[in-house]
């Protein structure tokens, strides 16, 4: 039967299980991957078998994380206990989902959204990053976390808060931090690896992007094409611009920032909004989700078909113009 437990159970459940698979999303971020892998490390330190698997291949700047793991080793191990983490949606584990959507035994989140997929649930829809709660967790389980687990950790965090100017940092992402910073963790090369260094191409994409922003409902309203004839002409892959969803949102004015991804048959959007606007209502039209401020779905189709569908349903969401 599904249900919500607290940290403590979550702790007490990982601690009977000596088999564990963990799960990321797909397009992993490095909330899911420091998540997994913080857990990871502690739980093979209790000489516990567990590894770590995802759809999608992990970004190379996050490899200071996973450096030596190669979850292709494992792929036919036997399943005991399956964890998520970070993982809202059955849908959101990418070809993994077939495999393992129904046999989740523990997700570990910090969405709204979730759909409570999972045998059981620990959700603290109040947590800035899903790291945060496994850092509850671990802690629980009586481990310091400090070293590789600490530095997983704070690539979580830092991710999911923009490294801290996000509305959803909150007192205890900045006390957890502060912990992290008192135990030895380096944070200057994590914080300069996620956001202050970028390829070539990448910046040449990003330049195309903004010359191509288009606006709507009187300029509140701000959508970031991203074609794929962009990247394959700069060279960049999608997780390569996996920050750019927020910079619609910049804009003086905009109260909708929309990011649409051309994919083969598919577009995938990432909704960035304030003034009131809930971006999970939006993304939920489409089957998607996340949090009030930030959110994300996958729209079938070309394109300008994938526009007019997201420019109708934001629309909706939009105060009256004023007269």
């Amino acid at each position: 039967m599904n249900g919500t437990i607290t940290t403590e159970k979550a702790a007490e459940l990982l601690m009977q299980h000596d088999n564990i698979t963990l799960l990321c999303h797909r397009r992993p971020d490095g909330d899911t991957i420091g998540s997994a892998f913080a857990l990871y490390y502690t739980l093979t330190m209790m000489g516990k078998a567990c590894r770590v698997l995802c759809s999608d291949v992990f970004p190379d700047k996050y490899n200071y994380l996973y450096e030596g793991y190669e979850p292709a080793e494992v792929l036919d191990w036997p399943v005991e206990y399956v964890v998520a983490v970070d993982v809202a949606t059955q849908k959101l584990l990418g070809n993994l989902e077939e495999q393992y959507g129904m046999m989740v035994d523990l997700c570990i989140d910090h969405h709204p959204s979730n759909t409570g997929y999972a045998a059981l649930t620990c959700l603290d829809s109040g947590a800035a990053a899903a790291a945060e709660i496994i850092y509850e967790i671990i802690s629980r389980i009586g481990f310091l976390v400090e070293g590789k687990v600490a530095e997983c950790i704070y690539t979580g965090i830092v991710t999911d808060t923009g490294c801290f100017k996000f509305s959803n940092t909150t007192p205890q992402s900045l006390r957890i931090a502060a912990e992290l910073k008192e135990r030895g963790t380096d944070t200057v090369p994590i914080n300069a690896r996620i956001f202050e260094s970028k390829s070539k191409g990448k910046v040449t994409a990003e330049a195309r992007l903004l010359s191509a922003l288009e606006f709507y409902f009187d300029d509140r309203c701000a959508v970031m094409p991203v074609t794929l004839a962009v990247r394959q002409e700069t060279g960049v892959e999608d997780e390569d611009l996996e920050d750019v969803a927020g910079m619609p949102r910049q804009i003086e004015g905009v109260l909708v920032g929309a990011t649409i991804k051309e994919h083969p048959g598919e577009c995938r959007v990432s909704l960035r909004t304030r003034g009131g606007i809930d971006a999970s209502e939006i993304g939920k039209a489409f089957g998607g989700g996340g949090h009030f401020a930030a959110a994300g779905c996958t729209i079938e189709g070309s394109l300008q078909q994938a526009k007019e569908l997201l420019l109708a349903e934001i629309k909706k969401h939009l105060p009256e113009e004023p007269r």
